[in-house]
């Protein structure tokens, strides 16, 4: 890759339709999209896309 090619890392973070009963990996409660975040912008991503959730079941809020 030259100089001359940028990438741009987008990274969303809990996905749109997703539940916790697809993955237990799904961020929920605010303080896990915070981790989830930060984790993701010191793994390289530059974008962070996501969908609030509510932190109580997690569907999509």
């Amino acid at each position: 890759m030259s100089e001359n090619n940028k990438v741009i890392i987008s990274c969303a973070i809990t996905g749109a339709i997703h539940t916790p009963s697809m993955s237990p990996h799904l961020p929920i409660t605010p303080e896990e999209i915070i981790t989830d975040s930060l984790a993701a912008t010191e793994a390289g991503a530059a974008i962070l896309h996501l969908h609030a959730r509510n932190p109580e079941d997690g569907r999509p809020d």
